[in-house]
């Protein structure tokens, strides 16, 4: 081949070539576009913090969402559940895609949609209170040892009717009438204490009370907060309170009526128990303030009633309680 015939096979081989590479250029493009969509779904889930989820960014849909595979994040935050189900989506890509990243930019809040909501604490949704019309306790409420109690709701009231032995102190128990709250709270109830043989009487029997209760709901020993009114370890009727900490219980008095507005009050690892006459406006009257920072944020926070002595003859009865955010503060 003269000198013209090789420059010219060259030409045409390198001219072979470019369309080759071109081609190859296009096809990838498409791929990585096809992959792009699910990618751009996932980076939009893993920017929430890592979001999303590998899935979206799985290379199985095309080449781009390799650099995506690191959304495993995601699933440290509390809302890592809603982003591991966006991720699901944008499996499928597209629209899905998007979801996935909302569910991520939940998840980078650290509590995503797909969390659960907290049952107390600022903005939290807080459980139901109660006036006990009807004939039965609600199913929404849990009662603990329900063998160391008659549970009754009757003429718009809660009785609680502690059998002997029944005993909130130190690691024995009683019965309690719960829900979980987390976070901060107040609940409040009106609580009168009667003799069982006949409501007309105050009872006078060694610590024949019940009240409010915040109880640490797991653990092998006893921890909690209460505040109670009948008549007391001082043989008085009296509003008591109690702190139990790992089955050793501190308490104190005050003389007091048989009949009372309760109220147990958290803010973070403070406890306060309020108490006036059901007639009463505002709360000007509590005992000093309870330090509990061992307590975890979700207790048990309902009706307690309990008995010092073998044979009692003692009833306490709830009228209503509710369960509220703390607001403008724990008196308001």
């Amino acid at each position: 081949m003269n000198a013209v015939g090789r420059r010219l096979a060259g030409v045409l081989g390198s001219l072979a070539a470019a369309l080759i590479a071109a081609a190859g250029c296009s096809a990838g493009g498409e791929a990585s576009g096809t992959g792009g969509a699910a990618g751009s779904g996932a980076t939009g889930g893993a920017s929430a913090t890592g979001g999303g989820s590998a899935t979206a960014g799985a290379p199985g849909t095309g080449g781009g969402p390799a650099a995506d595979a690191s959304g495993t994040a995601g699933g440290s935050e509390t809302g890592g559940s809603t982003a591991a189900m966006g991720g699901t989506s944008e499996a499928a890509g597209g629209e899905g895609a998007g979801n996935g990243g909302a569910g991520g930019a939940a998840g980078a809040g650290g509590a995503g949609t797909a969390g659960a909501a907290p049952t107390g604490g600022t903005g939290g949704a807080f459980p139901v209170g109660d006036e006990f019309e009807g004939s039965a306790l609600s199913p929404d409420w849990t009662v603990l040892r329900p063998d160391l109690a008659d549970v009754v709701v009757s003429g718009g009231a809660l009785s609680l009717t502690p059998h002997g032995g029944a005993l909130w102190y130190q690691a024995s128990q009683g019965v309690l009438v719960y829900k979980l709250v987390t976070g901060d709270f107040k609940v409040t109830a009106t609580v009168h204490a009667r003799r069982a043989s006949n409501r007309e009487q105050t009872p006078n029997q060694f610590a024949d009370v019940g009240g409010l209760m915040g109880r640490n709901p797991s653990g092998s020993s006893e921890n909690y907060v209460l505040g109670v009114v009948g008549y007391a370890e001082m043989n008085q009727l009296a509003v008591e309170h109690k702190s139990t900490t790992n089955s050793k219980s501190t308490y104190g008095e005050t003389a007091f009526t048989a009949d009372a507005e309760l109220r147990l009050c958290r803010t973070g690892a403070t406890f306060t128990i309020y108490y006036r006459h059901p007639v009463d406006t505002g709360w000007p009257t509590s005992v000093a303030p309870i330090n509990r920072a061992d307590l975890p944020a979700t207790l048990q926070v309902g009706m307690i009633a309990y008995t010092g002595v073998r044979s009692p003859d003692y009833v306490s009865i709830f009228d209503r309680i509710t369960f509220e955010p703390v607001g403008a503060g724990c008196d308001r």
